[in-house]
């Protein structure tokens, strides 16, 4: 059990460590680290779609909710990260034409400029956190994470559907 503990116990270290990391680093540029995090997966979603608008055909639209589930921010603190960024001019928000309900978010010029900047300062947390590593060990380690992550997501799912189902019964 002992193991256990220490597992989640070092994942929740780097966890905090990578955070304070992207926040200090991002802090010369004006951003904190969720919406460092939310232009990561904007970037990461490259794709050879066009915006509404007709712009950066390299880069896809993404609504508010898809990137709720890829990050697992709550909506309230999505709503408040995709706001500031659309303020300091790296995303653009436009209507959601399949729902008028929602809208689409896409990288303006500034926040495409800004890509090689973040991923430089990925590769040097990467750099870190990865040092004295060898390449078999990088395999087992990413292919561990990848299992941890599926079994989070179903486990995660599987209690939120409990919990949910068992407020109903109350009710």
């Amino acid at each position: 059990m002992e193991k256990f503990v220490s597992i989640g116990r070092n994942m929740m270290i780097a966890d905090k460590y990578f955070k304070l990391y992207l926040r200090d680093a991002l802090l010369p540029y004006n951003l904190n680290a969720a919406e460092g995090i939310v232009l990561l997966m904007m970037y990461r979603k490259t794709s050879n779609h066009t915006s509404i608008s007709g712009n950066h055909e390299m880069f896809g639209s993404n609504t508010q909710d898809e990137l709720i589930r890829e990050i697992h921010y709550d909506k309230g603190v999505m709503t408040r990260t995709m706001k500031e960024l659309e303020q300091k001019g790296f995303v653009e928000r436009e209507q959601n034409p399949a729902d008028s309900r929602s809208y689409l978010f896409s990288l303006t010029s500034q926040g495409i400029a800004f890509q090689e900047t973040m991923m430089e300062i990925l590769r040097r947390w990467n750099t870190q956190l990865l040092d004295g590593l060898s390449e078999e060990q990088l395999s087992v380690v990413e292919s561990a994470l990848q299992i941890m992550a599926k079994n989070t997501s179903a486990f995660y799912c599987e209690e939120s559907s409990h919990k949910h189902n068992t407020l109903k019964e109350r009710n």
